[in-house]
């Protein structure tokens, strides 16, 4: 990694023209290095994908203050201060900075009744890893859009009591779409509007900034368990959880609560499907091929049982979904590298949580970035 800014106690890294803020101090002062040191990509982030919804109309001012109160005013003390600090640190007035960093739920609560986003994760530990340790590899699959600024991975070292966190995302997005803690509690999104439903509580907090809370205080996967199990989600999403030790998946809906799905045979698959048969839903394959993603990848981890590791993970992680001619890849993955159905994976990573080292990728051929790794141990030192 390339050192290229400084800011008080922030550093700001760059590898593969991947983007990691490494953060130390409260959270304000955390937030205002974040702010300083990403200002150049959060401008661009923010003229691509805000400032258009304010030109047409989209978000008018009563709009922007519903969004602001919903993240802002229901935000925990973390969360406002974090928000205050970027404010200061960007000179952006704080309804600039909440807007952008809740610009993906606001496109939720926008957009029409239809699955749009596909996600793939796979988790092997126990007797389906090579050593027994636990790896996560993930796909992010959305628009396109995604790419035209840089992927970012953001390293939190608070000095409040709070775990350190790292979080992949974009600029000016604080959201655990992919994280982990350092005590190797691991965390990652998917959408779920297609089996939970396309519909977002105006009148609840913001699911997205609930989740950084939940990692910055949660040691291990019971206890983050039980934090899913008491709450009622703004909107429908499906997570993957996992510690050292074992792992799950919640599959939450805005209007049904959420569901634990725990790993079978130390291995785990999560796509944009419910699994749980509590739900007494019949399977349902989704625009994004959340089926055959699902069944590919259960499939690649039963022929490798007891053999992955984190390069075995890079590996399967690469596999692609489709031919280049549209037909399904015998023998396939989840990749998606080009827009073939719904969406096509923005960027990539794996996790080897004992070993606290993250590798990220991002497989669009017009952004190509090959694996990077990231040493967390380094970095939260």
């Amino acid at each position: 990694m390339k050192l290229v800014k400084e800011f008080k106690a922030g550093k700001l890294y760059e590898a593969n023209n991947f983007l990691i803020p490494v953060l130390e101090g409260s959270n304000i002062e955390m937030g205002e290095q974040y702010g300083a040191l990403m200002l150049e990509s959060m401008q661009q982030t923010f003229d691509l994908v805000v400032r258009p919804e304010i030109e047409n109309g989209y978000l008018d001012q009563a709009a922007k203050d519903l969004w602001v109160n919903r993240a802002y005013g229901t935000g925990t003390i973390r969360t406002k201060d974090f928000y205050d600090g970027v404010a200061l640190g960007t000179g952006w007035s704080l309804e600039d900075v909440v807007l952008l960093d809740q610009i993906m739920e606001y496109g939720i609560y926008k957009e029409k009744l239809h699955s749009f986003a596909g996600c793939t994760s796979i988790v092997s530990y126990g007797e389906q890893s090579k050593d027994g340790g636990m790896y996560i590899g993930r796909n992010l699959d959305w628009s396109p859009a995604f790419n035209k600024f840089p992927t970012v991975f953001t390293v939190r070292k608070p000095n409040d009591g709070s775990y350190k966190i790292a979080t992949a995302g974009w600029p000016g997005m604080y959201c655990a779409f992919t994280a982990m803690n350092e005590h190797g509690v691991y965390l990652d999104v998917h959408d779920g509007t297609s089996m939970g439903g396309s519909l977002v509580f105006l009148e609840r907090p913001s699911l997205l900034n609930t989740l950084t809370d939940i990692l910055s205080e949660t040691k291990d996967l019971k206890s983050m368990k039980s934090r899913f199990n008491g709450m009622l989600n703004s909107l429908s999403i499906i997570f993957t959880l996992a510690d050292k030790n074992d792992a799950a998946s919640v599959e939450g809906s805005s209007l049904g609560g959420n569901r634990i799905r725990s790993a079978k045979d130390d291995t785990l698959v999560v796509a944009n499907t419910f699994f749980n048969e509590d739900w007494g839903l019949g399977l349902r394959e989704t625009v994004s091929n959340s089926m055959r993603r699902f069944s590919n990848m259960t499939d690649r981890l039963a022929e490798n049982r007891g053999h992955v590791d984190a390069q075995m993970t890079r590996d399967l992680m690469d596999i692609r979904l489709f031919n280049e001619d549209g037909t399904f890849k015998e023998n396939g993955g989840c990749t998606k590298p080009s827009l073939q159905d719904a969406d096509l994976t923005n960027y990539q990573t794996v996790f080897d949580i004992n070993d606290q080292k993250v590798w990220i990728k991002i497989p669009v051929p017009e952004y190509f970035a090959d694996w990077t790794e990231i040493d967390l141990k380094k970095l939260w030192n």
